[in-house]
């Protein structure tokens, strides 16, 4: 009986990767990874590299991109520690999630001409890039809905460096009730990325959504038991941006279409 447990064992061992980590499990395992990758914005380009950036979907640059393993592109822009800084996220189906911003960066002449209106993050040249891949620290599924939807958005805050191992601890493990919340307001692809910026932690989330009255989902979710305690564990280790009340600020939207 033990040498027929240990062969299935071994059979099922077989059939998957396994890793210690959720993430590592995922990136080894997921026919779909997401990234996003950061950059600020050179003095007086920001409307060259909104222009190149809106080029991107182009049907002939969708292509170009789809060919490099990247679908589901937008673009955004916020105001940071003085510079403006810009995210571009994506759906990567590529073997190796670490060549996702390189994959990106030689997918045509329309991110050569962007490259010319960015700064790289101090970082990125480590990596070999331009664009800085930011570290991806969580990603919620949420509705299983496969409709189209252009009701995609980021938002931006910071991260109490005090406070950053308890932050990523309860990410490492969100709560069921806070993962069902987020399929019945109907949101899917919910994503966290981290990023330090002169010294400072931003967290950046993206999230689509795919239901038909926000309002209503809205305030199931805002009135959700799971959520509020949950929120009472995650705002604590949050701050607004300098200027404003709310801990998430909305990410100016460039690209409108999103690529499939």
């Amino acid at each position: 009986m033990r040498i027929i447990i240990i062969a299935i064992m071994l059979t099922l061992a077989s059939s998957f990767t396994m890793a210690f980590s959720p993430y590592e499990n995922y990136i080894l395992n997921a026919k779909v990874k997401r990234a996003a990758l950061i950059a600020s914005v050179k003095p007086g380009q920001e409307a060259a590299m909104d222009n190149a950036l809106k080029a991107l979907s182009d049907k002939k640059e969708s292509k170009a991109l789809k060919k490099k393993d990247i679908t589901n592109l937008s673009c955004y822009k916020k105001k940071l520690s003085g510079k403006t800084w810009v995210m571009i996220y994506f759906d990567y189906s590529g073997d190796d999630y670490l060549q996702a911003a390189k994959d990106f960066e030689s997918a045509g002449e329309v991110i050569e001409t962007l490259n010319k209106s960015i700064v790289p993050h101090p970082r990125a040249k480590r990596y070999g890039t331009t664009w800085l891949q930011m570290e991806w620290i969580c990603y919620i599924r949420g509705s299983l809905s496969e409709e189209e939807t252009k009701n995609a958005f980021s938002m931006v805050t910071t991260i109490k460096p005090q406070n950053e191992k308890e932050y990523r601890l309860l990410h490492q493990s969100v709560w069921p009730g806070v993962v069902d919340q987020m399929t019945r307001g109907n949101n899917r692809h919910f994503s966290i990325f981290l990023v330090e910026i002169d010294k400072t932690i931003y967290e950046f989330f993206y999230l689509e959504y795919v239901g038909i009255d926000s309002k209503k989902d809205g305030e199931m979710s805002s009135t959700d038991p799971a959520n509020i305690r949950w929120w009472k564990l995650t705002d604590p280790c949050q701050t607004p941006l300098p200027g404003t009340k709310d801990i998430w600020s909305m990410m100016d939207k460039i690209s409108d279409k999103i690529t499939k």
